[in-house]
């Protein structure tokens, strides 16, 4: 396996964001979804335990939006991972000719005051693709080594037309 840079920051800046080789796989600070058209992006937290303190971020650019479930559009929404909410969520996406990206993002306490950051100290993604419209994403967020289980997540899309929530919920 490839020996890893003791600062993944440092490393991106370095090759100015490209994927930092880590054996047979590579590590990532974020993931595009092009999409033709209109789409319902599924994700699902992994089995096991929350995770707490980290969330996942779908972003597009304008004129793309993500629908939320109140009927409204946003170009950036943060997905928790908590003990009381369902371990899944669906968007709604109309590209409108742009990508969504997919990365996580994390809080850190300065000061005694909570913070979400991505993309600092050792943080980073390796993305495994599953099929030809899902991918699992094993997340590290900045605090100490880089370890792909601080989150671990799939992202599944869809058709357009997918009903709001999965099947084994309204059958």
């Amino acid at each position: 396996m490839s020996k890893l840079p003791s600062d993944l920051q440092y490393a991106f800046v370095e090759s100015a964001g490209k994927p930092i080789p880590f054996g047979d796989e590579q590590i990532v600070q974020g993931d595009r979804w092009e999409l033709s058209g209109s789409a319902v992006f599924e994700v699902r937290f992994a089995d096991g335990p929350t995770f707490e303190n980290q969330s996942i971020r779908l972003s597009i650019k304008k004129p793309g939006r993500i629908g939320l479930s109140d009927g409204t559009f946003v170009q950036v929404v943060a997905i928790h991972d908590q003990p009381d909410l369902p371990r899944f969520v669906r968007h709604f996406v109309e590209p409108n000719g742009s990508s969504m990206l997919v990365y996580n993002a994390y809080a850190i306490v300065r000061a005694g005051e909570r913070f979400e950051e991505s993309w600092t100290g050792n943080a980073g993604m390796v993305v495994t693709r599953l099929s030809e419209t899902s991918r699992r994403y094993e997340c590290s967020n900045n605090v100490g080594a880089f370890d792909r289980t601080n989150l671990v997540f799939d992202v599944t899309v869809l058709p357009a037309d997918a009903p709001w929530l999965p099947r084994e919920i309204y059958t």
